[in-house]
């Protein structure tokens, strides 16, 4: 389930990161307006690891398996570079596409282009080894921190004029981290377009020798990886839970009071249907992605066929996605229809879809309130069709699944 989860995000992130290097890449009217593309870029992939490093590390979900396993120490390694591989190549294959889709000439200049691309690439792994260098093996010092061992100056400071951090003494590492993380790739970026226009051999050296200098951070920590590796996630794993952080596997998905705006008749089955589905696919942020991409391209002014293709898309998935409640494992066929009939479980469903009405309605309304190119009908169009959709996709779901399997007993 979590592996699944884990794809449909990143294939969702690719989509749109790539839609909207695509759009960016075509409005490069010059070679000047690409080189500043990709520095932008460079600059937004250090941010991201600077910030997204340790939510993909902490806490490890397969912890215990590898404890089991007693895996070596370059085992560990390859098992959490594993887990920041697939952000990596989403964010280059952005680059790649910021470099080379050139409408107005895909041929010309490619030498520059992949030497723009190789420069800015390499600091942005570069970045991403450096991030995970210091994230993965944060344990032992936040551990100190948190004893008091270390960190003396901080807390001397704290007493001094009474600013601190809003978390544990165990966590400012971490918060520290973040800061040095994108500023070490914001100066060998620095780095790299001061050596550009006089020095256009050399202008990759500054990404190569922070990659450089992040692996050879890693190899030292090699013979003990295992040593941080354990320490960290244990720590971090501690300190959440004191700190009153909540594991998904702890949240309650959705009580039942958030459903008040389901008639009464309707409202357990929806209610049980929904923690079932947030269980399965916490839709809520994908959604949230999606409006704030729409957003986006009604900001970047985009060709209208370009919004309708991308808001058919979206509204689509959103509705289709309760056609996950039609599995054998959540909706077992004789405890579903000894609860309610066929229409009763499309009603209910057509309730599951709608919750992300109103959402729509807000975000479009606010657009149309915004940009004279979308008027006010265009927006009651698509919260219409969204409506609609919710119920045909909740009908068709519903007679595939307990309305087939009455037909074959009646």
């Amino acid at each position: 389930m979590t592996t699944t989860r884990t794809t449909l995000g990143y294939t969702l992130l690719a989509a749109v990161l790539g839609y909207v290097c695509l759009l960016l890449a075509i409005g490069a009217d010059d070679p000047e307006a690409r080189l500043r593309l990709l520095r932008y870029w460079t600059l937004g992939g250090a941010a991201t690891f600077a910030i997204a490093t340790p939510h993909l590390l902490l806490p490890d979900p397969q912890v215990a398996l590898l404890q089991r396993l007693n895996r070596s120490p370059r085992g560990l390694l390859r098992h959490q570079l594993g887990m920041l591989l697939p952000l990596v190549l989403v964010l280059l294959g952005g680059g790649v596409v910021l470099a080379y889709v050139d409408p107005g000439g895909w041929t010309t200049a490619l030498t520059t282009k992949t030497r723009w691309l190789l420069t800015h690439a390499l600091i942005v792994i570069g970045v991403a080894a450096y991030g995970f260098e210091r994230y993965s093996g944060l344990g032992p010092q936040s551990q100190a921190w948190q004893e008091g061992t270390q960190g003396g100056w901080y807390r001397s400071l704290r007493d001094e004029t009474g600013g601190s951090f809003a978390a544990p003494e165990g966590l400012v590492p971490a918060l520290l981290t973040t800061p040095r993380v994108f500023g070490v790739g914001m100066l060998f970026l620095i780095a790299s377009a001061a050596l550009e226009p006089s020095q256009t051999a050399l202008a990759w050296l500054p990404g190569g020798l922070l990659l450089g200098w992040a692996g050879l951070r890693l190899a030292r920590r090699l013979p003990q990886y295992d040593r941080a590796f354990y320490a960290t996630h244990a720590f971090y794993s501690e300190v959440f839970r004191s700190a009153g952080g909540v594991r998904a596997s702890d949240r309650t998905p959705i009580p039942y009071d958030a459903v008040y705006w389901v008639p009464h008749r309707w409202r357990p089955p929806v209610w049980a249907s929904l923690r079932q589905f947030d269980r399965r696919l916490p839709l809520g942020r994908f959604v949230a992605l999606g409006h704030g991409v729409l957003w986006l391209l009604f900001y970047l002014d985009v060709a209208p066929a370009h919004v309708t293709v991308f808001l058919v898309l979206f509204l689509v998935g959103q509705n289709a996605a309760s056609g996950l409640l039609v599995t054998s494992a959540l909706a077992p066929l004789p405890f579903q229809l000894g609860h309610q009939g066929v229409r009763d479980w499309i009603v209910t469903r057509a309730w599951v879809n709608l919750r992300w009405l109103l959402p729509l309605a807000l975000s479009l309304g606010a657009v149309a309130l915004l940009d004279p190119a979308f008027t006010p009908t265009e927006a009651l169009f698509w919260i219409t069709l969204d409506a609609g959709l919710a119920l045909l996709t909740a009908a068709l779901f519903t007679l595939a699944h307990e309305a087939r399997y009455r037909r074959r007993f009646a």
